[in-house]
């Protein structure tokens, strides 16, 4: 059996919060079939709400799947994606760390500038 959940109906269509996540976490709990979360009419989801939703999906080992989504949705789903699968390396080679033991002696050197 399959559960079909209208992202729109359940949360709104501008979805501005991780905690809006709850809902979604709620609606599946008690649920032991496959559930697909249906994003038609959903025009915006925030990154932090993106996270959870992917996190969600995971948790879930993958039983829970996206329908839907487009344009920025899409887009900040593909990158919160992207973050979690391949994360980001930073080069620190060129980097000179400079330590300041009070704000005048800061103030002093961004003054160089």
């Amino acid at each position: 059996m399959k559960r079909i959940i209208k992202i729109v109906e359940l949360i709104g269509s501008d979805i501005r919060s991780r905690k809006n996540a709850d809902h979604i976490r709620n609606s599946i709990a008690d649920f032991d079939g496959a559930v697909e979360l249906e994003f038609i009419g959903v025009e915006f989801i925030s990154r932090a709400f993106a996270d959870e939703v992917y996190t969600i999906v995971k948790e879930n080992k993958d039983n829970v799947v996206l329908r839907n989504m487009e344009g920025i949705v899409g887009s900040m789903m593909s990158v919160v994606s992207e973050s979690r699968t391949h994360k980001r390396i930073r080069k620190n080679e060129n980097a000179n760390m400079k330590e300041f033991s009070d704000m005048e002696s800061l103030s002093a050197y961004l003054s160089t500038f």
